[in-house]
């Protein structure tokens, strides 16, 4: 009761405060952006971003990021636990998340108060022939920083502290080879069945605000643009999100180069955002 009281509370905040800078977005700007793709290559009507001038635009992320920040840092170590629980029982649901024998996706970061992922990973660890890949952000002085997503086979063993004090994989593995990149060593690896993204906040039409880095965007339109030059299947991106993340009929701000996921799993359950979601869930419960 109290817990689920609690939870409740820091929700309903932070859906007033995301839906007072949707409020403002909309009402202080006219004009339209290109809608964003879907992660899967797929642009629809319904993936439409927020509208801005670029001052406003910026200034429009920066509020909602704002507010989320304040609304993670709202929930107590209880409630976080719960939903981090809920969020995993409601992802193994999803078919394409629980049999994917390639899956990549970040590790979480209690710090930034992201959804865990320690449990999906476990599980796909223990699945026989399947692969874990987690993301590396390259940075070098004035050079383009980027990121890949590298193969990962013991999480205590293989990560460490990375870029921007983060949880990264090592280099290479224990015995000095060079891990495996799902891009430049897609031949050997195949196509990846899922990409599970962080975010900082998401909508119903799949709507994703990240940190500002860039590094998912950039990475899941090189992907996806890997894969279509091979011919073969992209993969279904999900995102994971708390409560206080989801703001179903929020107007994101995003860009036309920004990604929609197709997925977004929350305590409550999972959100088809795509049609390529909406086939996903629909094949879990057949």
């Amino acid at each position: 009761g109290a817990t689920r009281a609690t939870t409740t509370t820091t929700t309903t905040a932070a859906q007033s405060s995301f839906a007072r800078v949707a409020r403002r977005l909309a009402t202080t700007t006219a004009a339209r952006a290109p809608a964003p793709r879907a992660a899967s290559g797929d642009t629809t009507a319904s993936h439409q971003p927020a509208a801005s001038m670029p001052g406003e635009f910026d200034d429009a992320k920066r509020a909602m990021r704002r507010a989320m920040r304040d609304s993670l840092r709202a929930m107590s170590a209880e409630t976080i636990s719960i939903e981090d629980a809920a969020i995993a029982r409601h992802a193994r649901q999803v078919r394409r998340v629980r049999d994917a024998a390639r899956c990549a996706t970040y590790l979480a970061s209690a710090r930034l108060r992201e959804a865990s992922t320690s449990a999906l990973i476990a599980d796909a660890l223990a699945r026989p022939a399947s692969m874990v890949f987690a993301p590396v952000v390259d940075v070098g002085g004035d050079a383009v920083r980027t990121m890949r997503m590298v193969h990962v086979e013991d999480v205590a063993r293989d990560v460490e502290r990375g870029a921007y004090d983060l949880p990264e994989p090592t280099a290479s593995y224990a015995d000095g080879r060079r891990r495996l990149d799902v891009v430049r060593d897609i031949a050997r690896v195949g196509a990846l069945d899922v990409i599970i993204v962080p975010g900082v906040a998401f909508n119903a039409r799949g709507v994703r605000l990240g940190r500002g880095g860039g590094y998912y965007d950039s990475f899941l339109s090189l992907y996806a643009e890997t894969v279509a030059a091979r011919g073969l299947a992209p993969p279904l991106v999900v995102a994971l999100a708390y409560s206080c993340q989801y703001i179903a009929d929020a107007d994101v701000p995003a860009e036309a180069h920004d990604r929609c996921v197709d997925v977004v799993i929350t305590p409550s359950g999972a959100i088809a955002c795509t049609p390529a979601g909406a086939l996903a869930l629909e094949s879990s419960v057949q």
